[in-house]
């Protein structure tokens, strides 16, 4: 499956048009990286779980979508992308390193198969309140869309059925469960053997950690390729508390069309005559 298919675009700020040279499919979305010396930690935690997002070879990183971390603490969880996160990483770094340059590279670490194209998968955050019950999602937008937005919700009470069947992941005996959720059938597998009823993205509700989950489709499949245990500390970003509040079925109609139709959705125009490109297909996780 094709996330999206995207071009780069190059944005002229003082005259408000897009330079859609080369427009031959959508173009691709083009996030701001973030500052990571402006983080605030909020949990500490002793367990992290990597997960690879639509792997061509769970091996080789570079076939990824993305490669997703889960950071599970005693107050809190967060989900990200860790691709995003080092990419932030990088160019802070660079910015430190060259104080007086006049621009800034935006993009210097590995960004998976798709490269610098937006997702929602990979540029929002998911954090698990545990007190509250809560998870919020802080969506990073692409360039010239809404701004970054937040909504919170009940942290999804999902329906498992658990089965006999078992396989083994990264070296851990898993057993089956299937749920229906917001319009797909999933297949996850979880171990007992690491007794924490959570996994990637929104899942979680199992008596055992979810090292492995796709929709009966293939259209998503996030499979874990390592656990890190220590001592780590759960930060997050300090501009992300001034997020726009949304509505969960705003966003998620937002999402899609930005996948869809990004040049359209920002009012892009040609500067060089060419056609603008036709909408193309997408399949969101989340249907309802």
């Amino acid at each position: 499956m094709k996330i999206i298919n995207y071009f780069f675009i190059t944005v002229f700020l003082s005259s408000g048009y897009i330079n859609a040279q080369q427009l031959q499919g959508n173009a691709k979305a083009n996030p701001i990286n973030k500052d990571t010396r402006k983080m605030s930690i909020v949990d500490t935690c002793n367990i992290r779980v990597l997960y690879a997002l639509n792997a061509d070879n769970i091996y080789i990183p570079e076939t990824y979508v993305d490669l997703q971390r889960l950071e599970i603490g005693n107050k809190l969880s967060k989900y990200y992308s860790f691709f995003v996160f080092n990419n932030d990483s990088l160019c802070t770094e660079w910015k430190i390193k060259h104080p007086l340059a006049k621009s800034a590279p935006s993009y210097l670490g590995p960004m998976g198969k798709k490269m610098y194209n937006w997702s929602e998968y990979k540029y929002s955050e998911y954090f698990k309140d545990y007190k509250t019950n809560t998870l919020t999602e802080y969506a990073r937008m692409p360039y010239g869309a809404e701004p970054d937005c937040k909504y919170s919700e009940d942290i999804p009470a999902i329906e498992w059925s658990i089965e006999n069947d078992t396989t083994t992941v990264i070296g851990y005996l898993c057993q089956k469960a299937t749920c229906y959720f917001r319009g797909r059938n999933y297949t996850a597998w979880f171990t007992t053997d690491i007794p924490i009823s959570n996994g990637p993205w929104k899942f979680g509700g199992l008596p055992g950690l979810i090292l492995k989950i796709y929709d009966n489709d293939k259209l998503y499949t996030f499979e874990c390729i390592k656990i890190e245990n220590g001592n780590f500390t759960i930060r997050k970003y300090d501009h992300i508390k001034d997020n726009k509040n949304v509505n969960r079925q705003k966003l998620l109609k937002l999402q899609k069309k930005l996948n869809e139709n990004y040049l359209r959705i920002v009012g892009a125009v040609s500067l060089n005559g060419k056609k603008m490109p036709d909408p193309v297909s997408y399949e969101p996780l989340e249907l309802e």
